[in-house]
């Protein structure tokens, strides 16, 4: 956890803080977009939109050039991660699981973020980390019930927002690569462009299913917080943030999102709030909290007395 003081709260705590308000707002308002656009038409115009956006700003104010072809590469892999593998898992697992669940959900991100920077030896694995993973996990467990041996609808869509967790935070650890070498601005760019190429397959028939003229201004009003509350505003600011901190501890962040979602789901959606949700999200919030604060609140060491006294 980054320590606090003048400047990292405007250049890491501020814009993080920023970042998980606006993504908290996007379980809400998908689930109302999805009650008049299909998932693939949202994540079309998601991706096409920003993609425009950011593209627009980019070639006309900030345009830095490549410096290697292969960077391109780079560029494309992020896209694949961080904004359309992460998109249609997000988009397809909300529309058939609650706004609660996804908001609660998305605090595995840290916790995925952990394993793939020690799966590319970005960090050391040490006794209190997975005491804190298999913590986190439980609480994921007990909200999506693994005991039950079915696949129905709304355990399927909880794995899509565990798919949609992951895969952003592989785009986390990987993207600081680029953020070493460019302006944020730049791979962000990039990263929509080629990720606007990656859903078109995907996406592009769903457009034509829709009744455009039946849609009341609810309906475009939602897209429209989709689109720029919870995808252009949290990727250009996350981005950002990335360049001046670590990925674990823009993960970090990620543990304010179920408290934001949740009580915009209950006003918003009008979502029952569930004792089962909020013992759920408790669990993972403090598994979360065990990794990312050990430094802060000494967990290692008092585990460290706590195995000696036992052995």
């Amino acid at each position: 956890m980054e320590s606090f003081n003048r400047n990292t709260i405007w250049r890491v705590h501020i814009p993080l803080l920023i970042v998980q308000i606006t993504f908290g707002s996007l379980p809400p308002f998908s689930k109302l977009a999805l009650k008049y656009f299909p998932p693939m038409s949202i994540v079309f115009f998601i991706v096409f939109s920003t993609a425009l956006l950011f593209s627009t700003i980019f070639f006309l104010f900030k345009r830095e050039e490549v410096k290697e072809k292969k960077h391109f590469a780079w560029f494309a892999l992020f896209g694949f991660f961080g904004v359309a593998g992460n998109q249609l898992f997000y988009l397809t697992g909300v529309s058939i699981t609650t706004a609660v669940n996804a908001g609660i959900l998305v605090t595995t991100i840290p916790i995925f973020t952990l394993i793939v920077a020690l799966l590319l030896r970005k960090e050391e694995l040490n006794f209190i980390k997975i005491v804190g993973v298999l913590v986190a996990f439980s609480g994921v467990a007990f909200l999506i019930d693994f005991g039950r041996f079915q696949l129905n609808q709304n355990l399927l869509g909880d794995l899509f927002i565990m798919a949609n967790s992951c895969f952003y935070a592989v785009y986390l650890v990987i993207s600081k690569k680029m953020l070493r070498i460019y302006n944020s601005f730049t791979v962000i760019t990039y990263v929509f462009i080629f990720s606007a190429f990656l859903v078109a397959p995907f996406t592009l028939g769903s457009l034509n299913t829709i009744n455009y003229a039946a849609i009341p201004l609810e309906g475009y009003l939602s897209l429209l917080m989709v689109l720029v509350g919870g995808t252009f505003i949290p990727y250009l600011v996350v981005t950002f943030a990335l360049q001046n901190t670590q990925s674990t501890s823009v993960a970090i962040y990620s543990y304010l999102q179920p408290i934001i979602a949740t009580l915009l789901s209950i006003m918003i959606v009008g979502e029952p709030l569930t004792l089962k949700l909020v013992i759920s999200a408790a669990i993972i919030i403090f598994g979360v909290s065990i990794v990312t604060f050990a430094g802060i609140f000494k967990f290692n060491k008092v585990f460290q007395r706590i195995r000696g006294i036992i052995s």
